[in-house]
């Protein structure tokens, strides 16, 4: 008898779990504030999810003596594995992600250059009142995830943030995360190390990042949505600056999702002395149920002591959503610099087609 009870309590508690882990839908966010369960009551849930981004990709790239170079290739831009976890108050996430094993122009890494996996995200966090949460841990930072919640069209491309190395998506540190009243938006603070997810410390400075999102709490402009943003840091051995103040005008809409965000960095690179700034727009519409329709413009004074040290990107995308988990695109870029960048960056100056596919779990 002691036996059957035994197993009957044994099932019970895992009963949540496993209907987490069943269930095929795209996972959400886990939240930012307020408590998972009722008052007085608790319950363990487990998501699992799974996010692949594959893709063949035609580049066609600018010789400096006006001829054309091409080269083709299948690519797989983003492998993720998730796990998240919460029980009362109480939250965790962990996510892998596969990368190629040598760095960033080397031939060889791992066994050649394998795929190898990472540490993206590994955080435990704590609701610890109605309105504000914690995470420690290698976290989300705060500016770049929310632009690119607003994008949604990571598939097809990272947020030049990302892509120009002014801000990282996420980092090893803690934050701080306040609901405001009345549902107008949230403010949070964070305390990293400063060098992104993707390398140790090499400082004893630490970043600190400020940033808020504010918007109507009714009404037909609710959707838009006011960022901002500033980062106090250091990078490198040497101390270098590497302060970031960030505003962006945001609408979150169900169907029209749009843009327009303007950085100032002041180094960049281990660089203190270099002043880089960035502007981008860009639009996710969905004209009809499953048609998704992305553009994307962003400018790139990489310094602004040097004149033709710029970059132009144009992007342009048409997806359509087969299923709910699984999404495929065909984007065409083209990407122009100014004579010094050109120098700097041989290759710079390129078109690019893609045909993306992105299946979430």
């Amino acid at each position: 008898m002691s036996i059957r009870r035994t197993v009957l309590s044994l099932a019970l508690a895992l009963t949540p779990a496993t209907a987490a882990a069943q269930n095929p839908a795209t996972p959400d966010p886990i939240p930012t504030a307020g408590p998972a369960t009722p008052a007085g009551t608790t319950a363990f849930t487990v998501r699992p999810g799974v996010e692949i981004f594959g893709q063949y990709a035609l580049r066609l790239v600018d010789g400096s003596a006006g001829d054309t170079a091409w080269f083709h290739a299948f690519e797989l831009p983003r492998a993720h594995a998730s796990l998240g976890a919460s029980y009362g108050p109480a939250q965790a996430r962990f996510v892998l992600e596969a990368v190629r094993s040598a760095s960033e122009g080397a031939l060889l890494g791992v066994a050649g250059d394998s795929l190898v996996l990472r540490v993206r995200e590994a955080w435990a966090g704590a609701s610890i009142t109605r309105w504000i949460e914690l995470r420690v841990g290698v976290v989300p930072t705060l500016t770049i995830p929310e632009i690119e919640g607003t994008w949604r069209l990571r598939a097809v491309a990272p947020t030049p943030l990302e892509v120009t190395g002014l801000g990282s998506p996420a980092d090893l540190g803690v934050t701080l995360r306040a609901r405001l009243p009345a549902d107008l938006g949230w403010a949070a603070v964070g305390v990293y190390n400063g060098e992104g997810y993707t390398n140790r410390e090499l400082n004893r400075g630490k970043n600190l990042e400020a940033a808020f999102a504010v918007h109507l709490p009714r009404g037909a402009l609710r959707p838009l949505t006011l960022l901002g943003s500033f980062v106090s840091g250091s990078s490198g051995t040497g101390l270098s600056r590497a302060d970031r103040l960030t505003g962006a005008l945001l609408w979150q809409g169900v169907r029209v999702r749009a843009g327009v965000s303007f950085t100032a960095g002041w180094g960049l690179e281990d660089d203190g002395a270099r002043r880089s700034m960035l502007l981008e727009g860009f639009a996710r519409i969905e004209p009809i149920a499953r048609l998704i329709v992305g553009l994307r413009a962003s400018w790139w004074q990489r310094d602004d002591r040097t004149a033709d040290d710029q970059v132009l990107t144009l992007l342009g995308s048409v997806g359509w959503r087969v299923f709910d988990p699984l999404e495929m695109h065909l984007a065409l870029s083209r990407q122009t610099a100014g004579e010094r960048t050109r120098a700097a960056l041989p290759g710079i100056e390129n078109t690019e087609l893609r045909a993306v596919t992105r299946v979430v779990f």
